[in-house]
């Protein structure tokens, strides 16, 4: 793959990834594991993490990296964002510790920061490392812009190259408290302006922007208005794998994309991620 990305002109930076408490029991053989035991209509969900095993995932994110450097990658993001692993150790809503890893925000962060170092060992100083981090849960008691501020800064001091900014979680999205990766294409753009605009006024370290950027002429405004420094697309591509290559010839027809996630529950099904609506 990376090969065929190289050959074609592109970069490619592999997501580096752990579901934690919302892995799937069945796909991965055994009980899932995160921060604490989250509590369910259906009782008790996943084991609690051990220090042994919290240390033994670290050094694996950092032996996936390494896998990464082999493979001829151009850059790593370590995934701290949706509700996966990291992103609930961060996150007071999945967070119940009372150890060194819970507790307060810079305790909750602790694992992520590990990670990094792991990561950033295994690479080297010139290679790019990168975070995908959430503005903010939407969930109640969840992780917030303030606090995405203060994780942020904790990340520019230890050395990270460049932040993508999401927001949101599988979890909310399930409880319906995630409506707007559902609104049809007219209703919302870039859903975390906001956070985006907060992150710029206090930190220095690049920042990608994701979420409802479906325009070029969006995407090149919130360049220019200092919102951004880059632009990331997930859903549009998934419709249209093109769009860019066209924009970049001139035609800046709007994405087709109506982000009703539809392509991700194909992926769920096992029919693979695809545009449902253009495929069938």
């Amino acid at each position: 793959m990376t090969q065929e990305v190289h050959q074609a002109g592109g970069k490619m930076v592999l997501q580096l990834a752990h579901g934690g408490l919302l892995s799937d029991a069945e796909l991965i053989g055994q009980q899932p594991i995160g921060p604490s035991v989250m509590p369910t209509e259906a009782g008790p969900l996943g084991r609690e993490m051990t220090r042994e095993k919290i240390q033994e995932t670290v050094d694996a994110f950092g032996v996936a990296a390494s896998r990464a450097v082999k493979a001829g990658v151009d850059g790593v993001q370590i995934h701290s964002a949706h509700g996966y692993l990291l992103s609930q150790f961060v996150s007071p809503f999945f967070n119940k510790r009372t150890d060194e890893y819970g507790g307060s925000l810079e305790n909750r962060a602790r694992m992520l920061l590990e990670v990094f170092r792991s990561v950033r060992a295994s690479v080297g100083d010139g290679y790019p490392v990168l975070v995908k981090l959430n503005s903010e849960d939407l969930l109640e008691g969840g992780h917030s812009q303030e606090e995405m501020l203060e994780i942020c800064a904790m990340l520019q001091q230890a050395g990270i190259d460049a932040i993508e900014l999401s927001g949101g979680t599988i979890l909310g999205a399930a409880m319906n408290k995630f409506e707007i990766t559902f609104m049809p294409v007219g209703d919302r753009e870039v859903y975390w302006r906001e956070a985006a605009v907060r992150y710029k006024e206090k930190l220095d370290i690049p920042l990608i922007l994701v979420g409802g950027i479906r325009s070029f002429e969006m995407a090149q405004q919130l360049v220019e208005d200092g919102v951004a420094d880059y632009v990331a697309l997930s859903r549009p591509l998934i419709r249209e794998p093109d769009l860019v290559s066209q924009w970049q010839k001139g035609d800046r027809k709007k994405a087709d994309c109506i982000s009703d996630n539809l392509c991700a529950f194909a992926g769920i099904q096992g029919k693979g991620v695809h545009c449902v609506h253009l495929n069938g």
